[in-house]
């Protein structure tokens, strides 16, 4: 008897462990070495797996990712900012050896990818000891 009571406890604490991340909650998901900002759209506790949408990224990038591509479930304490920069900021970024006024337009994990003000430079993934807040 003390066996099946273990063995249900067992499970019960797995099955909570692996559902305590909600459908629509905020995550980190990584995707071919890099981090992105995703949703949780559907959970399957069974396997433990969960279908994400990256976002601002096109439904067909959607996927089921196990435990080990998520980072970063949000509770009260995680909603802090991840990263120095955010979308949007305007920077200071060295084109050839002059710094050029740009804007932050994606975010990946150590790397930003920017925008110059001065639309024939372009755009141009850069890490963050190369940016300056303006």
């Amino acid at each position: 008897m003390k066996k099946i009571i273990l063995a249900i406890t067992i499970l019960f604490a797995s099955a909570i462990t692996v559902t305590a991340q909600k459908t629509n909650e905020k995550v980190q998901a990584e995707h071919n070495g890099t981090w992105y900002p995703a949703t949780i759209l559907k959970v399957n506790a069974d396997e433990g797996t969960w279908y994400i949408k990256y976002d601002g990224w096109d439904d067909s990038w959607n996927e089921w990712v196990t435990k080990d591509r998520l980072k970063d479930f949000a509770t009260e304490a995680t909603k802090a900012p991840l990263t120095k920069f955010k979308v949007g900021d305007k920077v200071e970024v060295e084109y050839g050896m002059i710094p050029e006024p740009a804007t932050v337009i994606e975010v990946g994990e150590n790397k930003y990818h920017i925008k110059y003000d001065k639309t024939s430079f372009g755009d141009k993934w850069v890490t963050e000891k190369q940016l300056k807040k303006l």
